[in-house]
């Protein structure tokens, strides 16, 4: 019994970092050692509150947002999808690290705590489309939207779907910001306000299409909150 325990631990809770392969002392989390948690470095500033941009400059919306203000309400995210962070979030989504989701979420929370916006009726995440999740086996959005909603009190509840298959990643911002309108669908019952949330902020195209279709569907404010933001991306309407 002792050696099928042993072996579990072995297989189970590795003793070297999945980031750097150096020893995991007490008190790292998922998997990672303190050192790499120790390079993950938040927004410098909090930047535009109607887009979350933090490279906007301070003192309001900016100019992108008062042209032409954003579906969603407001946005913002933890740090820039840079160094670390970004390590940590492609070891979550695309190395089937899910149990990042605890650690990653609570940087959010954080992020959401500093926003001092009101408790939202529901959370929701940005969904996958269904062939991509059952290769993957989740969705690091709704796994982080779950712990999110926990660590707020408030409820998850799973209101958006894909209706077209059509992936994001490796587009230009063109292309993404060209996503057809009816992208995304909602069904209710739907609260009125509603956090969204996504692992990365990038155009806002995907944030853009979800806000619509929770609108559509009887929201009438949505939030939107993600752990990482690509930088130099410019602001989207």
């Amino acid at each position: 019994m002792a050696a099928l325990l042993d072996a579990l631990v072995t297989t189970f809770l590795p003793s070297r970092c999945v980031r750097c392969s150096g020893e995991l002392a007490a008190g790292s989390r998922a998997g990672i050692c303190n050192a790499c948690w120790s390079e993950v470095r938040p927004h410098a500033a909090a930047g535009c509150p109607s887009c979350g941009d933090p490279e906007a400059p301070l003192g309001g919306p900016c100019l992108a947002c008062r042209t032409a203000p954003p579906a969603f309400a407001a946005a913002t995210s933890w740090g820039p999808y840079l160094g670390a962070l970004r390590d940590f979030v492609l070891l979550f989504k695309s190395a089937g690290r899910d149990e990042l989701d605890v650690p990653l979420a609570a940087l959010m929370t954080e992020a959401l705590d500093r926003t001092g916006w009101p408790l939202p009726g529901a959370v929701t995440a940005a969904p996958m489309a269904p062939a991509r999740r059952l290769r993957r086996g989740y969705n690091q959005a709704e796994l982080l939207g779950r712990e999110v909603a926990g660590n707020i009190g408030s409820r998850y509840r799973p209101r958006l779907r894909r209706s077209t298959s059509r992936r994001q990643t490796g587009r230009s911002r063109a292309e993404r910001l060209a996503m057809p309108a009816g992208a995304f669908a909602a069904r209710g019952p739907m609260p009125a306000e509603i956090l969204l949330v996504d692992d990365v902020f990038t155009t806002g195209a995907t944030m853009t299409g979800c806000t619509r279709a929770l609108l559509r569907a009887g929201a009438t404010r949505v939030r939107v909150l993600t752990l990482a933001r690509t930088p130099h991306q410019g602001r989207i309407p």
